[in-house]
């Protein structure tokens, strides 16, 4: 598959070398002409003599007569400058052949106000006059666009020419002698460059016209724009736009050549910054450029009423602003990676070589001939075929963006549910069996409030790498994208869901345990701003049949991740932003390195004796603005972002601590119970570090309790199973909490030791008016009672209650209606004042 490319990379060389083969030629016979000079070719012989009269005052009679003022030096060195002066040139002109010579003069600039040419004889008698320039009426088009006389130089004899120069503009005028057919050669090479020139800047301009129409972007009429000055502008400058406009026109572009300069630059910074896209960022380049473009088009209208030298000089100094600028903008894009721009960046290799040759050879730098006079044009040309190459390339871009963000994700780039149903619609023709399976991270859609877009993409990125890792070695799993690099099996549905799809023959109890095997394999853990988040995966699949629609296949699939995900406790849709929040976890656990964070107890009583038995020990956060925060988001929270682990060996510390207070004030039977979280099973020697914790505050194992919720119980069942039994083996208790609330079977009183089961207040606090709740409370106790577990009672907040529980048999009793959770001093104050305790 390779090979196929690379050859016609070889055919496109060889067609590219004959290109060029055939340009160098065609080049290099039009780029002769100036070597062909009359000087260089017969016997006649010049001699070269120059003034410059800064007054503008001088006359015909004046320059012969004061022959002494004469410079005789070649009209190479004269100083041209932009200045209201006038130049006189003085040529004297030595026939010695035998033949009569017939001369053509050509002066190389066609943009001259006022040309003025002399010929006079020997003794200095005027034999003609010639006038010539853009401001002389009555000049033939060829006068105009190519400035020359023709003269006759008999044998054996001299002649003198004396030419004037007066310009506002523009001043250098190379004059060149050439013979009939070598002055002939001159006007086929220049109609020939000045053809190729014309011809492919409009047939570019009609196709990007074309491409305007279809693609409706404003890119191509600024290179249009670009197009249409640079043909004004060289129109000007080399002559052949008399030949493209009306006169009358032609001689206003002449007239007002710097506002085709301006016109040109404008239209060079407007492409540049739309074809880079710079109006889409809005940034600060951006606005540079809509800065400099208006200062361009203001200069431009102010050009018409200023003498040219003046706008010309203010000009040249944009132009140097103009080159900072764009080189800025190209080199900003160049580091964020644009490489579809190559071409448009090579663009202006040619570009800057012949805007820079221009006024060197007009300064005298390089020496004029026909190719330095033409390299700008020459350059020009390049540059228009490069960006037009450039605005091909630029299409095929944004043809392989629409594509692509039309089979990725944006956020993610991973596939979308795009390539999923292209898949599908293989599969439905080839009539193959096959399972839509689905993967979805747990809670990613509290995560995605509080995560920033990047770290949403990257957790997503993260979980669908280690996907895809595990997917690889299963043939079963089909690629989705024929991409022999990536081979991507896996789509994003966004929402934390990622689908795949197996073509494995098998019942769906096999292909759900093969998912199970994967989703344990993915990762557990995703660091964020230095936590720990803990992840969790549900899955899903269904089958494809062939009378159904992507659409609801997709659906199925959906229906059958929500099936299998185990329901949990409802959560307070005003909590979920608190359980999630990156920042408040940053708060969190500075405030526990800092000691912040503090324990409270609630006591808990013996309905029958009316004796404090024991207390809860609760997390609170004192600390404004935390003091009202709900203590289950953050323990939610702290799960999540991987502080749990700390928070709970925390706690520990704090309860035994207080422990020990109690048994120094005389409460030495005083129990106290912790929560204890399923993720505390990751806790590295957990049962040590709780023996240690007791050693180090001299508590006693049977004077702390640890309260573990059913849905802790459903996640790594054997681990939970095994802790409980070497708690128990140490001397601690270990209670059922919020009873009630779970999901987990009847099997739990039989698979774990528990001493105490304790019924959830959403059941207690209602109970005197609701009948559903006492028969559920009863049928707890009794069952309670039956398997010897006793019983704790959460929620108590009347006498009514209390009565109420006491008649059913409950054990113990906790709520408002004796304490709500205080600081432990105050605690203790309290024991002190009921006097309950043992």
């Amino acid at each position: 598959m390779e090979q196929q490319p690379f050859k016609y990379h070889i055919i496109a060389l060889f067609i590219l070398s004959i290109l060029v083969f055939i340009i160098y030629t065609f080049a290099n016979h039009l780029a002769t002409p100036t070597r062909y000079t009359i000087d260089k070719t017969t016997a006649i012989y010049l001699d070269q003599a120059y003034r410059i009269d800064p007054t503008k005052s001088l006359t015909l009679n004046s320059f012969l007569n004061e022959a002494d003022e004469l410079i005789h030096e070649p009209f190479s060195t004269i100083p041209w400058q932009l200045a209201p002066q006038d130049y006189w040139l003085s040529m004297k002109l030595d026939n010695r052949s035998a033949a009569k010579k017939e001369l053509f003069a050509h002066f190389d600039n066609p943009m001259i106000d006022y040309l003025t040419v002399y010929q006079l004889d020997d003794q200095g008698h005027l034999l003609h006059t010639f006038n010539l320039g853009d401001r002389q009426e009555q000049l033939s088009l060829f006068e105009y666009s190519v400035p020359h006389i023709e003269i006759a130089i008999a044998a054996q004899s001299q002649s003198y020419l004396v030419f004037k120069i007066d310009t506002t503009g523009i001043s250098k005028t190379p004059i060149n002698l050439y013979g009939k057919a070598e002055f002939k050669d001159l006007l086929r090479a220049q109609a020939a460059i000045w053809g190729i020139f014309v011809g492919v800047l409009v047939m570019a301009a009609l196709y990007n016209l074309v491409l305007y129409y279809g693609i409706r972007d404003r890119v191509y009429l600024i290179y249009i724009g670009y197009i249409i000055s640079a043909l004004v502008l060289m129109g000007s400058v080399l002559g052949f736009g008399f030949y493209l406009w009306p006169l009358p026109l032609q001689i206003l572009f002449n007239h007002y050549i710097v506002v085709s300069n301006y016109a040109i630059t404008f239209f060079t910074l407007a492409f540049c910054t739309m074809f880079l896209r710079y109006h889409k960022d809005k940034c600060w380049r951006y606005k540079i450029s809509i800065a400099l473009l208006f200062l361009m088009f203001c200069l431009a209208i102010i050009s018409f009423f200023m003498v040219e030298y003046i706008s010309s000089q203010i000009f040249f100094a944009v132009f140097v602003v103009l080159y900072f600028v764009c080189i800025t903008l190209i080199y900003n894009r160049l580091r964020s990676g644009f490489r579809w721009a190559k071409f448009y960046v090579i663009s202006w290799i040619p570009l800057i070589i012949g805007a820079a040759v221009q006024p060197l050879e007009l300064t005298g730098i390089i020496e004029y001939s026909f190719t330095t006079r033409h390299a700008l044009l020459v350059a020009i040309l390049c540059e228009v075929t490069l960006m037009a190459m450039a605005l091909a390339d630029r299409v095929r871009y944004q043809r392989e963006k629409a594509l692509y963000h039309a089979t990725h994700n944006e956020q993610t780039k991973l596939l979308n549910s795009a390539m999923l149903k292209h898949a599908y619609m293989a599969l439905q023709l080839s009539q193959r069996p096959a399972n839509l399976c689905l993967i979805k991270i747990e809670h990613f859609q509290s995560l995605s409030h509080t995560l920033n877009q990047n770290q949403s993409c990257q957790l997503v990125v993260c979980v669908a790498k280690a996907l895809e890792l595990q997917l690889s070695t299963e043939r079963e799993f089909i690629n989705l994208e024929n991409d022999l690099d990536t081979c991507p099996r896996i789509a994003d549905l966004s929402g934390g869901i990622l689908a795949f799809i197996s073509v494995k023959t098998q019942s769906a109890q096999t292909l759900h345990e093969n998912l199970l095997k994967i989703r344990k394999a993915l990762p557990k853990h995703f660091p964020v701003q230095g936590f720990d988040l803990q992840l969790s995966y549900s899955i899903g699949h269904c089958p494809l049949k062939n009378d159904i629609g992507f659409e609801t296949w997709l659906q199925n699939g959906y229906f059958s991740l929500i099936e299998s995900t185990p329901p949990s406790r409802s959560t307070n849709p005003a909590t979920i932003s608190a359980t999630m929040n990156i920042s408040l976890a940053a708060a969190l656990q500075n405030a526990l390195k800092a000691n912040q964070l503090t324990i409270y107890h609630q006591p808990q009583i013996n309905l029958a004796t009316g004796q404090v038995i024991g207390s809860e020990a609760l997390l609170r956060w004192p600390n404004a603005p935390y003091e009202q925060l709900n203590i289950e988001s953050l323990i939610l929270l702290a799960e999540r972002t991987g502080l749990i682990n700390e928070l709970t060996l925390w706690v520990l510390d704090k309860a035994c601590q207080d422990i020990a207070k109690f048994n120094y004030a005389g409460y030495t039977e005083h129990k106290v119970s912790v929560n204890l979280s399923a993720k505390n099973l990751m806790i590295h020697n957990l049962i040590e570090k709780i023996e240690n914790t007791l050693l180090k505050h001299n508590v006693p194992a049977k004077q702390l309790k640890f309260e573990l919720t059913e849905s802790a119980l459903i996640v790594n069942q054997q681990q939970m199973i095994n802790l409980v039994e070497q708690l128990t083996r140490l001397g601690i208790e270990v209670i059922l909490d919020d009873f009630g609330t779970g999901y987990s079977s009847l099997n739990c009183f039989v698979s774990y030791n528990f001493s105490t089961l304790k019924i959830d207040k959403s059941f207690i606090i209602d109970l005197p008016t609701h009948s559903a709740n006492k028969v559920i409370v009863k049928a707890a106790i009794e069952m309670a009672h039956s398997l010897g577990l006793k019983v704790t009672a959460e929620g108590v907040e009347d006498a009514t209650t209390q009565q109420l529980l006491r008649t059913m048999g409950a054990d113990y009793g906790q709520g408002y209606y004796y304490s709500k959770a205080i600081a432990v001093d105050d605690y203790l104050l309290w024991l002190a004042q009921n006097k309950q305790a043992n």
